[in-house]
């Protein structure tokens, strides 16, 4: 079907923005902005969105977008009629088109449109007048239960993927369903022949439900497949997917404060996670350094359990003053680079362009130093002195950096015992 002459105006537009020619591409941003402003833009952008047949994918990738970024000041607008022709259409083209870009792009407009069907009906219910919040657009989540279960891997990974987009809706209105999206989550974590799109998509997805549901009680449910997350986790550090890896690493990061008896139950395993992504080189460093800020973190929220497992802290502690002997760079004030007690200071001091200041030497010793001031010094001490002492009587000149680094690091947290000595 050929676009109409709106459509095939806008669609214009955006070929040009995909052209390298600089001159076409400003011509083409100063000629959106205004229509873009106006009502009638979304129709237009959902024409192109669906004319898979005359449009190319980027140009339908970039409608996509646009809707995505437009839809909250124009929705409000339109009549029901056309409202529920967006979620139609929209739900069409989440189960029809071929493109995975496109595909993408469908799904944020689809978690937009859930948004805003959702803010649509609590204004509905502000007198007070209903005590339930049904679901908005249920004929969306229909397809996402049947999409879980669809043999191709394409539509499952689509279905977590509008899960991820939407974990506040989730679990806001589908509390009942807990139990039941436990065990989609857990299927698909532990099924050995899962393709890994589709894991890495579940993980995401059930990252995102973690996060949200932090400090609510109904979403302890979900701490149970931590075990599970966890193994998948493991598999995309030695994939060095570095994205999967920062999404998890952030969970378990908001997860290191919650009281759950569930997350003191995998102390051990969520420590040792991090520990290899602490020492894998073929991650990013920003990624090693947000493995060591949940170590950091855990020893902090569970310093008596953290200190108790020796083997657990004597391993943290070697893997540490490793990464110290192993680096060709000074320890000498390392220790303030990337502190985890700091972070949050310097961040709000520091530029933008110097975000990527970690080093090995000083994610080392900002955990370190944080394992020492908080876990008790009857725990800790011993195997830390040890380790300092044993290094300071070594013949390599690398191993003596790292225990004299070490033993500066420690001053603060140990200093008692220390001067005992």
């Amino acid at each position: 079907m050929a676009l109409s002459p709106e459509a095939t105006h806008v669609a214009n537009l955006l070929t040009a923005l995909t052209r390298p020619d600089s001159t076409a591409i400003q011509n083409a941003e100063s000629e959106l902005k205004p229509l873009l402003k106006d009502a009638r833009c979304i129709p237009a952008l959902m024409e192109i969105l669906v004319a898979r047949d005359t449009q190319p994918e980027a140009v339908r990738h970039l409608a996509a977008i646009l809707l995505r970024k437009r839809l909250p000041g124009h929705y409000s607008t339109f009549p029901e009629e056309y409202k529920t022709k967006l979620k139609t259409d929209t739900i069409s083209t989440l189960s029809s088109e071929p493109q995975r870009t496109v595909r993408l792009g469908a799904v944020g407009v689809a978690a937009t449109l859930t948004k805003l069907q959702t803010t649509a009906s609590e204004e509905a219910n502000e007198d007070g007048s209903s005590t339930t919040q049904p679901l908005p657009w249920p004929e969306l989540f229909q397809f996402i239960s049947a999409a879980c279960q669809d043999a191709h891997p394409e539509a499952r990974e689509l279905a977590f993927l509008l899960l991820m987009e939407m974990s506040d809706v989730v679990g806001i209105h589908m509390q009942s369903q807990f139990g039941a999206m436990t065990t989609l989550f857990g299927n698909c974590l532990v099924n050995q022949s899962e393709v890994p799109k589709v894991k890495i998509a579940a993980l995401k997805a059930l990252g995102g439900l973690l996060n949200y549901l932090t400090d609510d009680k109904e979403g302890e449910i979900f701490l149970t497949l931590l075990p599970n997350l966890l193994q998948v986790s493991a598999d995309c550090q030695r994939r060095g997917d570095d994205d999967a890896v920062g999404t998890i690493l952030d969970v378990l990061y908001n997860l290191a404060y919650s009281p759950s008896s569930l997350i003191a139950a995998q102390l051990n395993n969520i420590i040792r996670f991090c520990l290899v992504c602490v020492s894998d080189g073929n991650l990013d460093i920003n990624v090693r350094d947000s493995a060591a800020l949940v170590i950091a973190t855990m020893a902090e929220s569970y310093s008596k359990t953290f200190g108790k497992d020796e083997a657990l802290l004597g391993d943290v502690l070697e893997t540490l003053f490793q990464l110290i002997e192993n680096s060709n760079e000074s320890a000498a004030g390392a220790l303030f680079d990337s502190n985890p007690a700091w972070k949050e200071d310097v961040e709000e001091l520091a530029d933008d362009d110097d975000d990527d200041n970690a080093t090995e030497t000083s994610i080392a010793q900002g955990t370190l130093d944080m394992i020492a001031c908080e876990i008790p010094k009857k725990y800790v001490f011993n195997p830390v002195i040890t380790r300092c002492l044993t290094r300071l009587a070594s013949s390599q000149e690398q191993h003596r950096k790292a225990g004299v680094a070490c033993l500066g690091v420690i001053a603060e947290g140990c200093s008692e015992n220390i001067r005992e000595h």
